[in-house]
């Protein structure tokens, strides 16, 4: 799996700063009102900008001028040109793959630093993620401040080199201002263009010795070389809200209210009609676009690794005991349901436990949606589950990060907690010796797993973010709750005490 990225956060929400490694497994913990979900839709958003189907840095975005050498009044150089046709000519004509010529290398280069437009889209995709107007109601309300500053830090693979993005995002007449310096550089080898090969083929001689296909070829070099550059920070992520299980009984009825307010458009002011966050409403149009086959995102067939519906069904077989199951009316609108193991008929998910609620949605994404490669946000998994059920959960999760998706949570559960310790301290155990211990297949190594504290503070008022190490001797990931049980036992032995007294008096 590809290396962790870090995110750097100043003054956002309730955060004053944060820097944080978003690695294969990534935990935030902490009191509540802290920032931990202000963090993980940041997060959203910074994919949704760079990544995945949504994100302006593929073709289509290239051809909006979101490079500079692609406005229209800018051309390659006669050079540089005939150096892309012959390196598209040598590439079309099959076998082993022509190196990248050095000239062609060196005009990419500097592009790449100078993208145009991403500070005012991923503004746009964090007001849409929070479902807020104006930046400044994000900015943390402290003293003078007035931005709030957001850096990615995405280490290249293979060397010491380091692409840097930064933004200062705040509420002002003029809007959103954005400075993006990208450093560092890259040694780009041959191997990163291979998946190009196929395109370049199907172009043809005539394609490529055109200016329009020199042209096209040159966008596609550059949004594949921007996506390695990006690495795990341009993955595709998907976000389950902390209300899930409330949507999933009444999406029906929401998505009918949003219709229905939909058709009175111009008939009563907007301010009438309340908005939903990006992340709610992504969530429901994934729900409905599950029920569309022409809406779901097409499955990567491989010859080898897990096939798409293994990453759900442990988590049906393992902790529902059952199968979440699909319904599509002739309109395509889905209807789901949970047959438990042995039935012969289907439960609708509102006579189910709060247990299956809570786990649908993520059997219906790890079924229909999710990919490894994938990121995976999940706010407080623990919902709902008992605490054996947190464990077992907490034990899928890691599996799935085996299988290459990478997954970040919230969580105020401290078996969540303990079970992911249990299993880094795992990894420290020869696999041989592993036989018959439970979760033996899923052992997470210390450096893929990294479990981040948040804490409040008074000044200034804010939380800071911290990361916390697995104690080696208890096995544990030190945080509060000791505290609150101790607090908890003293207050027992005092009512204890008390009670006593009272009936010796």
């Amino acid at each position: 799996m590809e290396k962790s990225y870090r995110i750097e956060v100043k003054d956002f929400g309730p955060i004053v700063r944060a820097e944080v490694d978003i690695r294969p497994l990534t935990v935030f913990i902490g009191p509540s009102n802290t920032g931990k979900s202000y963090l993980a839709v940041l997060l959203y958003a910074l994919h949704k900008c760079l990544g995945g189907m949504d994100a302006p840095l593929g073709t289509l975005g290239i051809q909006r001028g979101m490079y500079r050498p692609f406005d229209h009044s800018t051309t390659l150089s006669t050079k540089v040109e005939k150096s892309l046709k012959d390196w598209g000519v040598a590439a079309s004509n099959g076998g082993s793959f022509p190196e990248m010529p050095r000239n062609l290398l060196e005009a990419i280069r500097p592009i790449l630093k100078e993208v145009k437009g991403l500070d005012r889209h991923l503004r746009d995709r964090i007001l849409q993620c929070f479902g807020v107007e104006d930046f400044g109601e994000l900015v943390r309300r402290s003293g003078a401040r007035t931005s709030s500053h957001i850096a990615l830090n995405v280490p290249q693979p293979g060397n010491s080199d380091m692409v840097r993005y930064e933004f200062e995002f705040g509420s002002n007449e003029t809007g959103v201002s954005g400075r993006i310096p990208a450093t560092g550089s890259s040694s780009w080898k041959p191997d990163l263009f291979k998946d190009i090969a196929p395109l370049v083929q199907r172009m043809g001689l005539e394609d490529l010795h055109s200016a329009s296909g020199t042209r096209f070829l040159f966008r596609e070099l550059l949004s594949r070389l921007f996506q390695s550059l990006l690495g795990p920070a341009g993955r595709q992520a998907y976000y389950l809200p902390a209300d899930r299980t409330g949507v999933m009984h009444s999406h029906q009825v929401v998505v009918s209210a949003i219709l229905q307010n939909a058709s009175m458009a111009g008939l009563r002011p907007s301010a009438n009609v309340p908005m939903l966050s990006g992340v709610l409403t992504d969530f429901l149009t994934l729900l409905i676009g599950i029920g569309d086959k022409r809406r779901q995102r097409p499955r990567r067939r491989k010859t080898t690794g897990p096939t798409e519906p293994e990453l759900a069904e442990p988590l049906e077989d393992g902790l529902l005991q059952g199968t979440v199951r699909m319904e599509t009316s002739d309109t395509g609108y889905p209807r789901f349901a949970y047959r438990p193991k042995g039935w012969q008929h289907d439960l609708p998910l509102m006579r189910a436990s709060s247990m299956v609620s809570e786990l649908s949605p993520v059997v219906l994404y790890l079924r229909h949606i999710i990919h490894p490669g994938d990121v995976l946000i999940i706010e407080e998994p623990e919902a709902h589950l008992h605490p054996a059920m947190q464990a077992a959960f907490a034990r899928e999760l890691a599996r799935l990060v085996h299988k290459g998706v990478r997954i970040i949570f919230t969580t105020h559960s401290e078996w969540f907690l303990e079970q992911i310790g249990n299993l880094v301290r795992l990894s420290a155990l020869p696999s041989t010796n592993r036989k018959g211990l439970e979760a033996a297949d899923c052992a997470l190594k210390p450096e893929e797993v990294g479990a981040w504290l948040f804490k409040a503070g008074n000044r200034p008022k804010g939380s800071v973010v911290e990361e916390i190490a697995l104690d080696p001797e208890t096995g544990l990931y030190p945080v509060d709750y000791d505290v609150v049980s101790e607090t908890l036992y003293n207050q027992g032995a005092a009512i204890y005490n008390r009670i006593q007294e009272s009936k010796q008096g």
